[in-house]
């Protein structure tokens, strides 16, 4: 009699707990807007370190929803001018040195990004967590959420799987983990640092790390300086004219 009422109580407790947790798709759709809302602008500083060197790099940054992104590079004066765009399913880099526009085929949109870890996907956000991922909850324990992505059938994504962990009362993520084909863990990306930045509270530090064997000791860090959201933002701050501006 002790068992079942036991075995009871553990399936309420159950039953509740996934009451309370938000609807898993507009979990994801929280991640996908976390950065950018309906328009963002903004400068960042991305911090790229390897066994061997580190450089710093500081951006200004535009966006429109998932399909606009404008990044510049301001500082420092060797890749002052630098710049990336993308427009719906195209993407473009300006190179001042050579006065060169140069599209990225999609071949290259898991190419790295200006040396980083983070890839030319990871800033443009060519993909999307709702279009090309199905969503499902995953286990996790005490005050954290976990969501599993698996590909949409034919969706042209790199990772086999990924897994976000959330605080299940903020509902911000702690970390993203990316698994391969073979289902090893090829890298993570952790949110830090919350404050208070163009009227929400968010992670205002992302640091990938990579595990591939030829990454030991590389990471990447990105640090939002300032950003603004859900601002006037005309199509025409996403031309071809734009990025080539030397602003």
């Amino acid at each position: 009699m002790r068992t079942s009422l036991a075995l009871m109580i553990l399936l309420v407790a159950a039953v509740a707990l996934a009451d309370s947790r938000p609807d898993a798709a507009a979990l994801s759709r929280e991640l996908d807007d976390l950065y950018r809302s309906d328009s963002s602008h903004g400068t960042m500083t991305m911090e790229v370190v390897t066994p061997h060197y580190s450089r710093t790099l500081t951006m200004e940054f535009w966006s429109k929803g998932l399909d606009y992104t404008l990044v510049r590079i301001l500082a420092p004066k060797k890749e002052k001018g630098v710049a990336s765009l993308k427009r719906v399913s195209e993407m473009w880099n300006y190179i001042p040195r050579i006065k060169k526009t140069l599209r990225v085929p999609p071949s290259m949109m898991m190419g790295s990004w200006m040396g980083s870890d983070f890839t030319n996907d990871d800033l443009m956000r060519e993909t999307s967590w709702e279009s090309d991922y199905s969503v499902e909850w995953g286990e996790a324990g005490g005050d954290t959420l976990l969501l599993v992505y698996r590909p949409r059938e034919g969706a042209a994504v790199t990772w086999a799987r990924v897994e976000a962990a959330f605080n299940a009362e903020s509902r911000l993520p702690y970390h993203q983990d990316f698994f391969d084909e073979k289902g090893r863990l090829a890298r993570r990306i952790a949110f830090g640092e919350l404050r208070e930045m163009g009227g929400r509270r968010l992670p205002t530090v992302m640091t990938l790390i990579p595990y591939a064997e030829d990454k030991r000791g590389h990471r990447t860090v990105m640090r939002y300086d300032e950003i603004e959201f859900d601002i006037p933002m005309p199509l025409e701050t996403f031309s071809q004219h734009r990025l080539r501006q030397m602003r």
